[in-house]
């Protein structure tokens, strides 16, 4: 499978324009569409308003804006963490909290699960290479002290069972990528263990930032990092837009959860790879990709994470498709 490359003027809501033609977007990670909202776009204006530029400044800034620390207390009380501390990507925030767990636990194994996302590994610290259920038990068995995963598999879409986790000692770290599950799919674990949960909000979210939730001790120590204290804050006009248009959210993520119920009831004798409950699938079939390209469908095609992985054929079911759109999809697909 090749690797495509599209060059857009803008960004791809429920279509995208292909040299010259129109097709139906299954790309992406822009689950709700939230740039398609009427409430998210006025209130991005009126943060543009307020906040003209980026603030390119220490966090410790004697200066500071009450919007990102509304953010993060809006985001520590929606997924049921003591604090939330704002960072300027989610590759930052998985970074920052990965260096700070390392260095409070100089001595720690950190023990990395199959298929996790660069943003929470080190080049001295890869994935387990074998499968997530053998990284499992010996994970119960060794009892490390830093453990890391994703919430979901990416790209290929495969949902985790997190309930070994209740096994856990209070001693133990789980850091947690969640960039692909938060504002899609309810993100709350349980553990003995001290949980600490990193995601990139331009997905779902829509907005150029990170997030890493935690106790609130734990945050308090983490904003005192160099890491975070020298890099830069994420954009105030969007973090003012996400703050303020909540509604928006709610509204999209009710549309999606319609969507993804409506067209994966209907995904019989197919050939994709998919989480049930989540919007994303992938397709190694050349013939139904070929065959939705024909009836005027796009997806994401290229290597990932590594520029030397396989091509991988990547789609969605976004907010912003129609019912009409699904049914097709879901008829195209049948293998």
């Amino acid at each position: 499978m090749a690797n495509l490359t599209y060059f857009a003027t803008h960004i791809p809501g429920r279509t995208i324009q292909v040299e010259g033609q129109s097709y139906r977007w299954l790309g992406g990670t822009n689950y709700l569409g939230i740039g398609e909202h009427p409430l998210f776009k006025e209130k991005l204006k009126q943060g543009i308003k307020l906040f003209p530029q980026n603030w390119g400044s220490s966090r410790k800034n004697n200066v500071q804006f009450l919007v990102w620390q509304d953010l993060e207390n809006l985001f520590a009380a929606q997924y049921g963490h003591e604090a939330a501390m704002l960072c300027s990507s989610g590759f930052a925030a998985g970074q920052i909290a990965l260096q700070f767990l390392l260095r409070q636990q100089p001595e720690a194994t950190y023990s990395l699960a199959p298929f996790s996302h660069p943003a929470i590994s080190t080049y001295l610290h890869a994935p387990y290479d074998g499968s997530r259920v053998d990284w499992i038990k010996a994970v119960l068995e060794e009892k490390p002290v830093l453990l890391g995963s994703d919430g979901i598999r990416t790209p290929w879409a495969e949902l985790f069972d997190f309930s070994w986790i209740s096994q856990l000692s209070p001693k133990q770290y789980l850091l947690v990528d969640e960039s692909h599950r938060i504002g899609v799919q309810d993100i709350r674990l349980t553990s003995p263990a001290q949980i600490i949960q990193t995601a990139s909000l331009s997905k779902a979210y829509g907005i150029p930032a990170g997030i890493i939730l935690a106790s609130k001790a734990m945050i308090e120590e983490i904003k005192k990092e160099a890491q975070w204290i020298g890099s830069s804050p994420p954009n105030l006009a969007f973090c003012y837009a996400c703050l303020h248009a909540q509604e928006a959210y709610q509204e999209q993520q009710a549309i999606l959860e319609e969507n993804m119920e409506y067209f994966q009831s209907r995904l019989t004798n197919n050939a994709i790879i998919w989480a049930k409950g989540h919007p994303s699938f992938c397709l190694d079939n050349l013939t139904i990709i070929r065959r939705l390209e024909e009836h005027g469908f796009q997806m994401n095609q290229f290597s990932y994470p590594r520029w030397n992985d396989p091509a991988i054929a990547r789609a969605s079911v976004h907010a912003t498709l129609k019912k009409a759109d699904l049914m097709e999809l879901s008829q195209l697909l049948q293998s």
